[in-house]
């Protein structure tokens, strides 16, 4: 049976979109560090050069199948063999034999497009084989507050999909419910520019009985889902002032029955922030530990519901018909 038909007891589409999707943390990758991975039903190897170059491959040399993410090493910017210590350069062709006279010329482990952004190391994936159709966006980030925020791998969220989970940012709805909000509006125009789709969104303090359209109290939540899997969203309230609380989400299919969730939280601090360096730390320390016990009220509810593909929809819902109509776009074709 075939990852669609086993996936779509659940799902009505493909179970690996297309797009960028997070394998690790770029801090838990050090230089000479190899690790296995098994993403997209696909065994692959992660592995950083001493220079600190991130490179993932297919995992199988093709000399004679060993496992290139168990015991082997790192040599410069090769990765060598465990069994008979072939090396790979970082485009994936082999550089070196033992003993033999010359290399054979088709000598080569497939590699995969990697890039890192927010902490995080991402693969690009396409079922068609293709390079990349974009990359991803360069935000500036250079304002990080040190040592505040966390980084999580959560691998027990079952099969959610990522259009499922990145939908969270348009499902107004569901902030007071699962997160105990305030009521969450639109805070703005809904774009769709090609991969990226923008979603601005206000939290309205608990009791607020002002205008809806065009209100300036309460939180903002800015998300933007680049391509099939990541999500960034922006976020800012009244009681931290210059602070801009970021989260990178990426949801990566390791199967059609399991996904992971990385998540990876920062802030961010304006030049003119008012607040002591005591009420910083105070605040980030909070929010680390509100939003890391945050992600599972979510992810309780993910690994049980089915997908409704027409849904009842009321006013006090979001766009999400129009997400998921933007969003097919990184299904593959079957």
């Amino acid at each position: 049976m075939n990852a669609l038909s086993r996936f779509g007891t659940k799902y009505p589409f493909h179970p690996y979109p297309t797009g960028w999707f997070s394998v690790g943390f770029t801090d838990d990758l050090a230089p000479g560090a190899v690790r296995p991975l098994r993403y997209f039903d696909t065994e692959l190897v992660l592995f950083r050069t001493e220079s600190g170059a991130t490179v993932v491959t297919d995992a199988h040399c093709p000399h004679l199948g060993a496992h290139l993410g168990y015991d082997s090493w790192v040599e410069g910017e090769t990765i060598v063999c465990p069994f008979h210590q072939w090396r790979y350069d970082t485009s994936g062709k082999c550089v070196h034999v033992p003993f033999a006279k010359a290399i054979p010329p088709r000598a080569r482990v497939r590699t995969w497009p990697t890039v890192e952004r927010g902490g995080m190391i991402f693969v690009w994936h396409d079922l068609s084989g293709r390079p990349p159709l974009w990359d991803l966006p360069v935000y500036d980030e250079s304002r990080r507050i040190p040592d505040a925020g966390f980084r999580k791998l959560h691998d027990d969220f079952g099969a959610a999909h990522p259009q499922d989970v990145f939908e969270n940012g348009v499902d107004f709805a569901h902030f007071p419910g699962v997160h105990s909000t305030g009521r969450a509006v639109s805070d703005g125009e809904i774009r769709m520019e090609g991969h990226r789709f923008f979603s601005p969104v206000r939290i309205l303090p608990a009791g607020y009985e002002g205008r809806i359209d065009n209100a300036t109290e309460g939180s903002t939540v800015n998300s933007e889902v680049v391509g099939g899997g990541l999500s960034r969203v922006e976020s800012r309230t009244p009681h931290a002032p210059g602070i801009n609380t970021i989260y990178y989400v990426s949801v990566t299919p390791v199967d059609a029955s399991l996904s992971h969730y990385y998540v990876h939280q920062f802030f961010l601090i304006d030049d003119d922030c008012p607040m002591s360096r005591d009420e910083i730390a105070h605040f980030t320390a909070l929010a680390a530990e509100h939003g890391l016990r945050e992600q599972y009220s979510d992810g309780k509810i993910w690994p049980h519901k089915a997908y409704v593909a027409q849904p009842m929809l009321t006013s006090a819902d979001g766009p999400i018909l129009k997400y998921r109509e933007w969003y097919k776009q990184f299904h593959p074709a079957v």
